[in-house]
């Protein structure tokens, strides 16, 4: 089996566009968090009372890298079984 990597860039890349276009998960009990991705949650962000005095843009953020890669297979299978669908429709039996 070949890997696609058209599909797998485009999985790649819908992974990581979930994090902003489809709506997290808050907790409010103790630590605060919002919790992104599909379909599995791999970004979480912490929401602090008093938050420190840094620079850093990801500094109350935690990526699961292991759990962003199987979003990304998840993601490159559901596209791969919609393209053999479509292409088991639309072309005839001989």
């Amino acid at each position: 089996m070949t890997i696609n990597y058209r599909i797998l860039n485009v999985s790649a890349w819908l992974a990581v566009l979930a994090v902003m276009f489809i709506p997290g998960t808050a907790y409010t009990e103790d630590p605060l968090r919002t919790e992104y991705g599909f379909p599995i949650r791999f970004y979480t962000d912490y929401h602090y009372e008093k938050p420190d005095d840094t620079i850093w843009f990801l500094s109350g953020v935690n990526i699961q890298v292991l759990s962003y890669l199987f979003n990304v297979l998840f993601i490159y299978a559901a596209i791969h079984v919609v393209l053999y669908i479509k292409k088991r429709l639309t072309h005839p039996k001989e």
